[in-house]
Formats: structure tokens, sequence, C-alpha cells
């Protein structure tokens, strides 16, 4: 069972520091630093659990951008239709709310962390204040790499005393050289395991970067960094593919890195995927008008056996009792995470997964075919994951190079479904674009980028707009 969440621990320190010696003193909230306040290790820890919390972005967001675009769902119903159609069509543009929204809570945590950074750094720091620096470069550079992801090259605010707020964007080489040097600095600093759970650990920082190596197609790279996350011994699959996401499980020994959430501070993704008649287990949860379906093409993809299926509610009983056939129209409904008993109305406690040691698995397999072709080790790391789930083993004498590519992109979207990773996958496949239009979308190569926020582009003129829009 997981421990209070990161953002509970940010309540508790903002409130030993909010005493005051007056009821008619005037607390002036717009001072960050009084009575040194980030002189002291409360301080400190509450300004790294709000980066913490920038960078968590209410995960359906992040799952939004990857899920809608890559035409793993598509939505319908609800206000939020109007939000998410057009990442669903490719008719997004530099207005959409989510762009800005992912853009300004991802510089907040940035802007966090840099004030930690530049707090913890004296050459004569304590054991702490490293431990600190090393979880907030960590912090940044997971919002640096997701930044990257979404929209390209970014300007790389480095410290929280700016010469300049209005930065040119950086070259790729200087992201992709920034990303790699601070994940491998700081998976040497931090330990294996963190008292409280939430925190950046050294395989955390590994996975996060195996998955930089992997979208950027450094293959020798990937090989190397999924293998050293192998045998640091202490990651694996669990036994049952569903108690991987089991809110008595959150914390398990597949996860190198999540999305931590609870009732109190989580996010409304399965409101947002059950229709408004589905049988509520408990009086305290409840669902929105939005729903995201799963075309049926995908669902009778999976072979026979295959337990992964099984999290997808392809039929049910309304609270009326009628029986409703979902498969068979395009909208069987993702059932990976399961209702909190603990939900706060619409608010859910379900972790969401970033990297997990499956991920791992598949992406030397990946690597190792992109180097040598098919090979034994690949099919091997791939049948453990496929055994894992009741799935048929592969033969490695049935592959060539090409077809074994091909199969490992199914095998990821079988494996990893309503965890944001689909976008990523296609895009590294060469597949983004081709995959919309199939569905009939006009989606064009400067696609593969999100267009920076206009609210951006007016406030800092040295900033230049993706290709396209």
């Amino acid at each position: 069972m997981k421990q209070n969440s990161l953002k509970a621990l940010l309540l508790v320190l903002l409130l030993q520091g909010a005493g005051c010696e007056s009821v008619l003193e005037e607390n002036v909230y717009s001072e960050l630093t009084p009575g040194n306040f980030l002189n002291t290790t409360t301080g400190k820890q509450a300004v790294l659990t709000s980066a913490y919390g920038n960078l968590q972005m209410r995960g359906h967001y992040y799952l939004f951008l990857s899920g809608h675009t890559s035409q793993e769902v598509w939505n319908q119903g609800g206000s939020i239709e109007a939000l998410l159609t057009p990442l669903t069509n490719f008719t997004w543009d530099s207005n959409h709310q989510y762009f800005n929204q992912a853009w300004g809570e991802l510089y907040a945590s940035i802007r966090d962390a840099n004030i930690v950074i530049d707090n913890t750094s004296a050459a004569d720091a304590s054991a702490l204040d490293k431990q600190l620096n090393a979880e907030a470069r960590f912090v940044r550079a997971v919002a640096y790499n997701h930044l990257y992801d979404w929209f390209g090259p970014v300007p790389l605010y480095l410290t929280s005393t700016p010469d300049e707020f209005r930065l040119a964007r950086a070259t790729d080489e200087e992201m992709k050289s920034f990303i790699e040097k601070e994940l491998l600095e700081v998976a040497a600093i931090l330990p294996l395991s963190q008292a409280q759970y939430g925190r950046a650990t050294k395989g955390a920082a590994m996975g996060i970067l195996a998955k930089f190596y992997l979208n950027t197609k450094q293959w020798q790279k990937t090989a190397d960094m999924t293998k050293q996350i192998m045998d640091l011994n202490k990651y694996s699959l669990v036994p049952n593919y569903k108690n991987v996401f089991a809110l008595a499980n959150e914390g398990n020994a597949e996860m190198l890195w999540v999305i931590p959430a609870s009732a109190q501070a989580g996010h409304n993704l399965v409101a947002l995927t059950f229709p408004t008649d589905y049988p509520l287990p408990q009086p305290n949860q409840q669902v929105f008008a939005a729903r995201s379906y799963f075309f049926d093409n995908f669902v009778n993809s999976f072979g026979p056996g295959d337990t992964r299926k099984n999290l997808i509610v392809t039929e049910y009983t309304n609270t009326s009792g009628k029986y409703t056939k979902l498969l068979g129209i395009n909208q069987s409904l993702s059932g990976k995470y399961e209702f909190d008993p603990n939900a706060a109305g619409a608010v859910q406690g379900n972790d969401i997964p970033v990297v997990r040691y499956a991920d791992i698995l598949l992406a030397r397999a990946e690597a190792l075919n992109e180097l040598n072709g098919p090979t034994q080790e690949a099919i091997d790391l791939i049948n453990k994951v496929r055994t894992r789930a009741g799935a048929a083993p592969l033969t490695l004498g049935n592959f060539t190079k090409e077809t074994l590519r091909d199969h490992i992109l199914q095998e990821r979207e079988w494996e990893f479904y309503t965890e944001m990773k689909r976008r990523e996958d296609l895009i590294r496949h060469g597949k983004f674009i081709s995959n919309a239009k199939a569905k009939g979308k006009n989606a064009q190569p400067f696609h593969v980028l999100f267009p920076l926020p206009i609210t951006e582009l007016n406030a800092n003129a040295n900033l230049e707009q993706n290709t396209g829009y």
C-alpha cells in the first residue's frame, strides 16, 4: 500500500510555517523567502514538493495528449468534448488549453526545481541538501523531457534568477545533451529506494533515461541502460497483469516511476471513461458525461488467452437493468484503472505508470533488434511479457528484422494501452501520421510536434513557432 502522497506533504509543510504573531498581522504571500525560509530544510522540501506536484500535471492530461492524438481512443460526450475532439481529429492549434496547461505547469515545476537547486548547490552542502539537489535536478530533467517530447527544443532555464527571462529555444543537440547529462548524473546520486513513496530514485532516473534513449533512437545506449536497470535486481514483473494497476498494490516491484495520486490530489480519468448509466461500486464515486472509447480492431487484435484484454470493458448491464454491448460499435472502455473506493466524487487516487519493468524489457528487445536483427535474447525478453499475460510465446525463426519491429510495436499497444505510450511509439516507428490518415484524419508531418502556446509566443518575442502552425 502506498504511503502519503507528496501533495499531502506539501499541505503539512505549508501549515507548519503558516503561523503569525498577531491576528492583525498581514501575511505577504507574494514573498517566497520570509525569514530565510529557503535556508531551512522545511522550506526546501516544501518547494521541492511543489515541483513534484506541478510535474504530475493531473495525470489524465498526459493520457489525453497521447491517447487521443495517437488514435488509441476516440471521445464522445460532455463539455470536455470541445477539448478532446481537436486532439482526435488533428485540428488542434496553438490556442488549445492543454498545450498551454502542459507548458505552464511544467515550467512551474522547472521554476520550483531551480529554486531548490540554487539553494542546495554549495560545495559544503549537507548530505540532505545534496539529495534534495539531485531530486530537484531529476524533476527538472523530466519536465524538460516532456516538453521536448511534445514541443521539440524549448528554452532552457537553469537558474531561478536568470539574466534573461525571454530565452530563445535551445538547439536540438543542446536539449538532448542536457536531458542525458542531468539524468546520468542524478542516477549516480539518488538512492535505490526512498522512505517516502513517489520521490525520485536511481531506478526512476535510469528508467526515464532509457525511454529517452529509445524515443531518440539511440539504440546502443538504450540496450546498455536497460541492461543496467535489469542488473539492479530491484524490479520484476508482477505475476498477475491486473495486479500491476490494483490500488492495493501500488508501489509494486514493476514500477520505476509513476504519477502518484490520491483521492484528495488525483485525476478524473475513470470519471471521463465510463458512461453515466454504468453501475458504480460505491455511492461516493462519480462519472461524467464524457467517454473515451477503444476501436473494435484494437480490442479484437488480442490473441487467445491474452489476459490483458480482460481489463477492457466490452459490455455491461446499466443501472436500469439494460444489457449494453460495446464491442462491435467501437465503444469498448478501458478498465485498467479500477474504481477507487475512497474516491472524492470524480477524483480518483490511481497511480498512472510512467515507466515500468515491462517497458524496460520491451525497450531492450526493440533496441537489440535494431542493432542486430532478431536474436534469441530479444525474443526471450518479449516472451517474458507475453507469458505473464497468458499469450503464446514467440519463436525466433518466424521473424525478420522488419516483422519483429512491427510486432514489438503491436506488443507495446497490447501491453501499455491507457498508459500514455502510444503517441511516442508511433512517432518512433514513423507511423504516427499514417495511422491517423488511415482513420480519416487530416494529419500532416508537422503534427508530430504540438504548437507552442500562443500565450508564450506573445510573451516572448524570441520564441519561434513550430513549422506548420
